[in-house]
């Protein structure tokens, strides 16, 4: 069913005046994905995973939007398990996703006596899959963990890669850790459930690992533009932006070897106009944004043309996604670059799409390139 596993090992070289110590690990873990695997084989893997994991009991982190619709269905899954269990409700929304909310949780678990080996189960969006990371990095050095993701954001990019955290002022994600899960539970059909607009959102995720990598996911996301997929459809658009993701983090999954990340495509600047509007924009709207300013300055430099420039603009406006920034807010965004400038340990590391399955690196973006980006998309909105 479930396979997840974690090593660990020290070696030193020792000599008269100095220690060599070199410490490796190796997590392994399963990502399952099926339409319909929260009500038909989510309470096989959970036992299989608890079994493995010796884990007593089970925690339940669920944010209130989530639990409306699917605490109960997970719920029926984790009672098959026959392990104790407690629900911990996490208010929806960026709000929670705060020291304080970190601080919260920490404080949640405490209070049900979970231990080294308790389960956490996130449930929810990018919020609580950010959150439960953080916190599992966090209790006791280090717990296990699986998610349920149930937004499409969260499918194909939250729930994706051990990489937990959690905002600090106007500064989003600049706390965390990585801390891979035991198991991450990927069903599509959750995603019913959700606005249009929190699907559109999910959707700018896909079509940035697309642009990245994979120009036959951006070929399938502008035929389904105009009508949101759904089923099977939106089933085979999230597992292959999961691969193609995955295939991305391969060479460096802990960010140690080079902060130049074809992955930061659109959040060198979404990031600062995500937190601008004091986060009520969705992470994917900003994404989307941040991807078109990275488009227009691609075609400003003369990286890419206006034909390509064109279609990365016309598949995310035909998602109903943002491809430029209010005029009141552009101030506020800039100053905010700077501090993913000291995230990236200087230069910006702009991504620029060519095209479909073609990106490049620019070291950064000065004022009045970035100024000119959203006159040129000014034109388009």
């Amino acid at each position: 069913m479930s396979a997840s596993s974690s090593s660990s090992r020290l070696t030193v070289l020792a000599d008269d005046d100095s220690f060599a110590v070199r410490a490796h690990r190796v997590d392994a873990y399963r990502i399952h994905l099926a339409e319909g695997l929260a009500t038909s084989g989510l309470d096989a893997h959970l036992g299989s995973l608890t079994a493995q994991l010796e884990a007593p009991e089970i925690v339940i982190v669920i944010d209130t939007g989530a639990a409306e619709h699917h605490l109960r269905t997970v719920t029926v899954a984790v009672k098959h398990t026959g392990l104790p269990f407690s629900t911990v409700p996490v208010p929806a929304g960026e709000s929670s996703k705060t020291p304080e909310g970190l601080t919260n949780l920490i404080s949640a678990l405490h209070q049900n006596a979970a231990t080294r080996r308790t389960l956490l189960l996130g449930v929810g969006g990018g919020m609580v899959c950010d959150l439960v990371t953080a916190a599992a990095a966090t209790y006791m050095r280090g717990v296990p963990y699986a998610l349920v993701p149930t937004t499409v954001l969260a499918q194909v990019d939250a729930a994706i890669g051990g990489k937990g955290g959690v905002d600090y002022g106007t500064a989003k994600n600049l706390l965390g850790a990585f801390h891979h899960p035991a198991g991450v539970y990927v069903d599509p059909a959750l995603t019913s459930t959700l606005p249009e607009r929190h699907v559109r959102a999910g959707l700018a995720e896909v079509v940035k690992v697309a642009l990245i990598a994979n120009p036959v996911l951006f070929a399938a996301l502008e035929k389904t533009a105009h009508t949101l997929p759904t089923g099977q459809e939106l089933t085979a658009i999230v597992r292959d932006a999961i691969e193609a993701k995955l295939l991305l983090l391969a060479p460096d999954p802990f960010e140690q070897k080079d902060l130049r990340r074809l992955l930061n495509l659109g959040h060198c600047i979404g990031h600062p106009y995500e937190a601008a509007t004091g986060y009520q924009i969705l992470h994917g709207e900003a994404v989307a944004a941040g991807t078109a300013v990275a488009a227009s300055h691609a075609y400003l430099s003369g990286k890419t043309s206006l034909e390509e420039r064109d279609r990365i603009l016309n598949v995310l406006a035909a998602y109903q996604l943002p491809i430029t920034i209010p005029q009141d807010l552009r101030e506020t965004v800039w100053e905010g670059v700077s501090t993913v400038r000291r995230i990236r340990n200087g230069p910006l590391h702009l991504v620029l799409p060519h095209h479909p399955g073609h990106c490049t690196i620019t070291d950064d973006i000065d004022r009045p390139a970035f100024d000119k980006a959203l006159s040129d998309l000014a034109t388009r909105s």
